[in-house]
């Protein structure tokens, strides 16, 4: 159930595949977020939700009514961000690769802050602004060179292996301060930093603010005073698990899935005062700048989650079981190649879990496998599962491989919203060009299959 609705009458109705989001739990969440985080810190603070973790608007909308502003990294997420009401002030740019044109039209918006990745980054910048003859505010990234234990190669993103940041080791921050000092159109304010995903360790973050201090002296070596500090995001939520790096070998290699359970023990309310904490002994408590921080899965991966039918089920003797759902890795089940989530069956949540079965999704070819080896009860066809915790990168990451994309159902109580339709054969092809004597033949085939099916 969620809310006043039972998923097998909502997977009968609307189809499958088919995400439903728990609105009211997203508003909760996200606004415990702000107030945790807040209530830790003696000093300002400012949340901003990373688009790039979930981007539909619906979600996005509710998430920016909760009172979170937002962080962007490519020019369709932030004219999603203006149209969807939040102002420029309220609005942080962040990635690796931002062109000309994304940063002319982040000044045209008036975005509070553009977060620097390179040196070249930052001359760009800079050329713009002059041209403009306006003057904006940045931050500069760094990179700390620590990686989180849990956290696999492919999600770290705060060593120096990873491309992400100022390298603080060799000069690279050093020489982007000296730079700052003859660029009057750029006006920095600070730091910033990301650590990677998933990250269920507040020591994680403390460890990495540490290693954050040579950056500190070296800007106050060149007189500027660091007004912000951005700590990223990547907090974990705590009813998924990604798999380390062996873990993610031996599944595929193996077929040994690890198994998981949910982890209550640590929660933002942790991490906030952990990060505070140490945010506060490195100022000496003295002239603290402002936090920010910029959450994604954290907030919107156990609001949503995925129904999917088992049209088949297959046995081979000495071999095993398999599950064919109308989703998989090559449409919609990407996060479970290197997280676990855990599934359930909806016709029956009681029915014992009683084999081992590999659950696979509709496309020829053999990698489009959602789980092997999980401990599964007897599914017959037709049944519905439901993959949880869904709302962190399954639609970003989501592809159309021969298969129309998935509806999205936001609930609230008794209401019952559509804020993505099911993708047509239409959508599917809209971007494609026809000649007009192909697309005839198209539409003549198209009705002639139509009539044979009727």
């Amino acid at each position: 159930m969620v809310g006043n609705h039972g998923v097998l009458s909502l997977a009968r109705k609307y189809g499958t595949p088919l995400h439903i989001v728990n609105e009211r739990r997203l508003i909760n969440t996200a606004k415990q977020f702000v107030d945790q985080v807040t209530a830790a810190y003696p000093s300002r603070v400012s949340v901003h939700y990373a688009l790039k973790c979930n981007s539909v608007p619906g979600i996005v909308d509710a998430i920016r009514l909760a009172g979170l502003n937002a962080e962007v990294m490519t020019e369709y997420e932030l004219d999603l961000a203006v149209n969807l009401g939040f102002a420029g002030q309220q609005i942080i740019v962040n990635g690796p690769c931002k062109t000309a044109s994304f940063l002319a039209k982040c000044l045209k918006n008036n975005v509070r802050l553009i977060i620097v990745d390179s040196l070249q980054e930052l001359d760009d910048i800079d050329r713009i602004a002059r041209g403009r003859g306006i003057k904006t505010d940045i931050l500069l990234r760094v990179n700390p060179d620590y990686k989180p234990r849990t956290v696999n190669k492919g999600t770290s993103t705060g060593t120096r292996k990873c491309a992400f940041g100022f390298d603080i080791k060799h000069g690279e921050l050093r020489n982007a301060v000296s730079r700052l000092q003859k660029m009057n159109s750029l006006n920095f304010l600070g730091l910033h930093m990301h650590i990677g995903t998933g990250i269920r360790d507040p020591q994680d973050y403390v460890r990495a603010l540490r290693r954050l201090k040579p950056a500190i002296s070296d800007v106050h070596a060149c007189d500027f005073p660091i007004r912000i500090l951005d700590v990223g995001g990547g907090f974990a939520s705590m009813t998924t698990r990604e798999f380390t790096t062996w873990e993610m070998l031996a599944s595929q290699t193996f077929a040994h899935l690890p198994e998981h359970e949910s982890d209550d023990t640590v929660d933002i309310a942790g991490f906030a005062h952990s990060i505070s904490a140490e945010v506060s002994k490195i100022f000496n408590g003295k002239n603290l700048p402002e936090l920010l921080y910029e959450p994604g899965r954290c907030i919107a991966s156990a609001n949503q989650f995925l129904l999917l039918t088992v049209h088949r089920t297959k046995k081979r003797n000495d071999i095993g079981t398999w599950l064919v759902a109308d989703g998989g890795l090559s449409t919609v089940t990407l996060p479970t190649y290197y997280e676990h989530h855990e599934v359930f069956l909806c016709d029956d949540i009681n029915r014992p879990r009683t084999q081992h079965a590999t659950l696979i999704g509709p496309a020829c070819f053999a990698g489009d496998i959602i789980y092997k080896n999980k401990l599964m009860p007897e599914v017959n066809p037709g049944e519905v599962i439901a993959i949880m915790d869904s709302g962190a990168y399954f639609t970003a990451l989501e592809s159309s491989f021969g298969f129309p994309r998935p509806a999205i159902l936001v609930i609230n109580g008794a209401e019952c919203t559509i804020v993505r339709a099911r993708e047509t054969y239409d959508d599917m092809i809209s971007r494609d060009i026809f000649n007009e004597e192909n697309e005839h033949e198209i539409r003549n085939h198209e009705k002639h299959c139509f009539s044979l099916v009727g």
